[in-house]
This record gives structure tokens, C-alpha cells and sequence, in this order.
């Protein structure tokens, strides 16, 4: 893998005032590229600075056009960028990675990269933040809100040994079936549902699932129903409001989703979160340009 920092133009048309504090400067091009065609890759990184970003939850990043000095268009056909990532950010620092395809090997600069930012910022909407309390008091099974359901969001809290007994019973149930199926299956059709049960375990829970998972003694798992792409993020609090932090976090799955969250300690059994969704109030769109990004 190459690196290389770069000077970039950046146009930025900010749309609110306190996202116009931010500032976006160089980053760096990362390219990797293999004999075998896998995980080539190209990586643009931009860079941002500003008092505004302690306000920013989440940012989507929609690339409409990028091309090497040669033409090559270098946008990943029906690849688009759907959800929002959390802003990996201090406060004042934040980065985020645009990805695309190789550049032509005879190329020397990306002509342009151009598209939309868009800056999911709750404080513009107080509806984009939702507030669930006690929800150790009401695990397995989707918590209530009105708005959640409006946004067609679904979340299920499991606890540790609640989460474990589930695949248990889902991984017995899951492979009672398949083996009443095998005893009227013939050689062929045996080998065929062995692939099918594989296929059933890994859909356990709603998202990509591993035998091999395992929640930590303070964690829990968050099962999450999203259709319409309106998360944005989660956080943990405890009941007077202060924020809880988490040690890691793994997402399995796409939609739906398991979202396991490990903890220094046990959760408080009066414990809340803050959710985070999409609203049209909280969301500004701004639109950026970069030409003559030099390749590694």
C-alpha cells in the first residue's frame, strides 16, 4: 500500500452558519493494488478542522463524478454510499475516506472528484434525537417510541445471557430442521442443504452471525431493524444524562442489523440511550469539488 500527501481545491458551498467555521484541508491517497484483482482499491482522505465538528454526529459522502487525467471514470458501478458513519473526530479534528477504483496505471493526477457532503448535525432539529429510558427494564423485546416507529427504526435490546440463549435455541432449532430435511434428501440434495444450513445460521439474530460471536461479561447486543436508512447512532447514558462510554462496538449484518457494545462495567439497570435519526432539518448538504489530487 502507497501513500502520498497531496494539495487539493476544494470548493466548499457551506449552507449553515457554524458548519462554515469548518475548514477542509489536504489528506492523503492510499492505493493498493494486487496481481490477483482483490481489495484494489484507491482511497481519498480529507481532512477537516473546526469548532462547529463537536456538533457533528454523523456524514454521508455521495461521490457523482470522478476521472483520472485519462478519463477513466473511477465510481464503483451500483456501488453508492447509503448509510452515515459516525464522525471519527476530537472536537476540532475529523477525516473521512471517499473510496473508489484504481486509477489508469499512466495516470498521474485524479482530474476531479466531485459531489455532496452530506452533515447530519442534531442540534438543528431536536426530533433527530430520541431519548429511551430504562431500556435494561424492558430487553427482548423492541423498545416503544413513537417517533422510532414513524422513522420505521425497530430496536431490541438483548443482554448477555438472553443473547446467548437465543442462538442457542435458534442454533438447535435451525439445525433440527435441517437434519429432519437431510433423513428425505437425496446424496445431492444433502450437499446442497449443507451450504442452505451454513446460509440459516449465518441469519441469526438479522445479521452476519458467527458460532464464534461472543459478548463480553459487560456487554449487550442491540438487534436493529432499519429499512429506511434513518440511523445515524446510538449512545449510552445514564439516567441524569451522562454519557456512558463504550469500549467497541461490532456491527453484523446490514438490514437488519446485531450491534454488540462491550463495556469497562455492567450497564446501570436505569441506563438510557440517545438515538440518533435522520431528519430533513438536522441534514446539510454541502457540495465539494477536488481536482488534480496526485497519485501515488
Amino acid at each position: 500500500m502507497k501513500q502520498l500527501s497531496f494539495a487539493l481545491l476544494l470548493i466548499l458551498m457551506l449552507s449553515s452558519a457554524a458548519l462554515a467555521q469548518v475548514r477542509v484541508l489536504p489528506g492523503t491517497v492510499k492505493e493498493t493494488r494486487r496481481t490477483d484483482g482483490f481489495f484494489n482499491r484507491l482511497e481519498i482522505e480529507m481532512r477537516l478542522i473546526g469548532d462547529a465538528l463537536d456538533q457533528v454526529k454523523g456524514l454521508r459522502v455521495l461521490v457523482t463524478k470522478a476521472v483520472d487525467e485519462t478519463g477513466k471514470n473511477l465510481i464503483e458501478e451500483g456501488k453508492r454510499e447509503n448509510d452515515f458513519r459516525e464522525l471519527d473526530s476530537d472536537g476540532q479534528n475529523a477525516k473521512v475516506d471517499i473510496e473508489l477504483k484504481n486509477a489508469a496505471r499512466r495516470a498521474e493526477v485524479i482530474a476531479e472528484i466531485s459531489g455532496m457532503l452530506e452533515i447530519f448535525t442534531p442540534q438543528k432539529d431536536p426530533r433527530s434525537m430520541v431519548v429511551l429510558p430504562g431500556i435494561m427494564k424492558t430487553t427482548g423485546k423492541p423498545l416503544v417510541n413513537a417517533s422510532l416507529k414513524a422513522s420505521g427504526l425497530e430496536i431490541i435490546v438483548w443482554t448477555k445471557e438472553e443473547y446467548e440463549a437465543r442462538r442457542k435455541s435458534e442454533e438447535e432449532r435451525i439445525k433440527k430442521e435441517f437434519e429432519e430435511r437431510r433423513k428425505k434428501a437425496s446424496k445431492e440434495e444433502q450437499a446442497e442443504l449443507g451450504d442452505a444450513l451454513a446460509d440459516g445460521l449465518m441469519k441469526i439474530f438479522g445479521g452476519l452471525f458467527s458460532s464464534f460471536t461472543e459478548i463480553g461479561e459487560n456487554g449487550i447486543a442491540l438487534q436493529i431493524n432499519d429499512p429506511q436508512s434513518k440511523l445515524i447512532s446510538i449512545e449510552f447514558e445514564t439516567a441524569d444524562g451522562k454519557a456512558i462510554k463504550r469500549q467497541s462496538r461490532m456491527t453484523m449484518g446490514s438490514k437488519p442489523q446485531t450491534q454488540i457494545y462491550e463495556f469497562a462495567e455492567k450497564l446501570p439497570a436505569n441506563a438510557r440511550i440517545k438515538v440518533y435519526q435522520l431528519t430533513p432539518r438536522a441534514l446539510t448538504k454541502v457540495p465539494f469539488k477536488l481536482t488534480n489530487v496526485p497519485l501515488p
